[in-house]
């Protein structure tokens, strides 16, 4: 069994990590969540995470891209010259984990119960993933997943507080990575590395 640090930006990043791994077909065990609400407690521990990776355990950081235009870029400016452990497994989504959900296009319009004609063939190229996925659960006749996931009219939120809540369990019980890989080329690209880290 592998043992495995994960690193990402919140609850809903740490179950797409943990469904990629999953996915892997690899025996892994999470030693330690780490995680807060954005990516600045990530790129600030960069070379704590480089360090424990590098002494200590493998470690899976997975972030947004969010409005960066390169990932590449992104990940040397997170670096600041910074030699990266083999055993760090850095990965970004373009632009959003919401892209990479939106991927499995027929998975995501039947949990929505919507039409898969609705659902973006091509999720990374979306300027704002969130804003789309909310739009197509707006969509959706399923009145309590609407309750959850989007904000009330009154709330200044741009979520519903079961956003989160729900998205993961859509990961957990729904989600097919390999089927999402076909449309979103970062989650692609992840599962490959993952395959090869292994």
């Amino acid at each position: 069994m592998i043992r495995i640090c994960l690193a990402t930006e919140d609850v809903l990043s740490e179950a797409a990590a943990e469904k990629l791994l999953t996915a892997s077909g690899k025996t892994v065990q999470i030693a330690q969540r780490l995680r807060r609400d954005g990516y600045g407690y990530l790129k600030t521990n960069l070379p704590k995470f480089n360090q424990v990776a590098a002494n200590v355990m493998p470690v899976f950081l997975l972030t947004d891209l969010d409005a960066a235009q390169c990932v590449v870029d992104f990940i040397r400016d997170w670096r600041k010259g910074l030699d990266l452990s083999e055993r760090l497994l850095f990965r970004v989504a373009v632009r959003e984990v919401e892209a990479w959900l939106m991927a499995d296009r027929r998975t995501f319009a039947n949990w929505l119960g919507i039409s898969a004609d609705l659902v973006p063939a091509e999720p990374e190229r979306l300027d704002d993933p969130k804003r789309e996925l909310l739009r197509l659960v707006d969509r959706s006749k399923k009145r309590e997943l609407k309750a959850m996931i989007l904000p009330e009219k009154t709330s200044s939120r741009p979520i519903g507080l079961g956003y989160n809540t729900e998205l993961t369990r859509y990961v957990r019980d729904c989600w097919n990575p390999q089927a999402a890989a076909a449309s979103a080329p970062s989650l692609a690209r992840a599962l490959k590395k993952i395959e090869i880290f292994f």
